[in-house]
């Protein structure tokens, strides 16, 4: 099987794990994801299965939407409430349950989590240094630095606010984490901040809707390719020109194809190849299937 699946992850559930579950299935050997949702987290997880894992790349960069609820009475290493939470003293919350109010929150928001942003991961991550998981190396003992890096966040909106707990709909890029935004939070507050639960809504232009459960995983579950890729996938039927493509030669012919970018030869069943076309040349880039 060549295909897409939109899982909606459950909670307690690594995205190792559900694709774990997944192959056994469908009984598939190779399968990815466009990325990693933490264990706490739920929502849309775009699993890739046989041949199809080649197009991750097209995918894995795509943005994200998010709907968290973060609360404001401690903090815990994992800036999630999957590790154990260290509560601020009663007297502190109760004086930040008089002082953040609602526009306050958007006022920090609106200053510090929007746009472009540095922010550093959390040490509990999948995230590899040097080859090897930041949380192993925690749980391994090891006193790890995570180094600042480039993030950016599209849009937000702050959908409640009753203190402790800030529920906030998050649109970010690729590689954001929204726990950082949570533990930030924090010491912009000097309060607290972390996540008590994380729902991702949207990947790209596939929303939480199209998901399927896990325990309803089957062939008929697939998502269609030309809903997924919309502006990348062109049916063409031509054998003799894709038995060229398949020997890495060069094509030149006139066709209504988009140039100098990558696109997906579509055959009516499957996506056969990747290419380029520029300057009236059909350039190989990778076969699929």
């Amino acid at each position: 099987m060549d295909a897409f699946f939109f899982i909606d992850k459950p909670t307690g559930q690594t995205s190792f794990q559900v694709l774990r579950d997944m192959r056994k299935i469908l009984w598939v050997k190779k399968i990815g994801h466009s990325g990693t949702l933490d264990p706490l987290a739920t929502g849309g997880l775009l699993v890739a299965i046989g041949q199809y894992t080649k197009l991750i790349p097209y995918v894995e960069k795509d943005s994200k939407s998010y709907l968290a609820d973060i609360m404001l009475d401690g903090s815990s290493p994992s800036y999630d409430s999957d590790s154990e939470v260290n509560y601020i003293p009663v007297l502190k919350q109760q004086e930040s349950k008089t002082s953040i109010t609602t526009e306050k929150l958007e006022e920090i928001f609106k200053e510090h989590f929007h746009g472009h942003i540095l922010q550093v991961p959390p040490k509990y991550s999948a995230l590899k240094i040097n080859g090897k998981r930041a949380l192993e190396r925690v749980k391994a003992g090891e006193d790890i630095v995570m180094k600042e890096r480039k993030a950016e966040i599209l849009s937000y909106k702050i959908v409640s606010f009753e203190y402790p707990k800030l529920v906030v709909e998050i649109s970010v890029s690729a590689g954001t984490y929204v726990r950082s935004i949570a533990h930030d939070l924090w010491e912009i507050l000097g309060t607290g901040g972390y996540l008590s639960a994380l729902r991702r809504i949207w990947v790209g232009r596939l929303d939480i809707s199209l998901s399927t459960r896990l325990d309803d995983v089957e062939d008929s579950k697939k998502l269609d390719i030309l809903e997924l890729f919309p502006k990348k996938v062109f049916l063409f039927q031509d054998e003799v020109v894709l038995k060229r493509l398949s020997d890495g030669q060069r094509v030149w012919g006139e066709y209504d194809f988009p140039t100098e970018q990558d696109i997906f030869l579509f055959d009516g069943d499957v996506i056969r190849y990747v290419v380029e076309y520029k300057d009236s040349v059909l350039h190989p880039r990778k076969k699929v299937v």
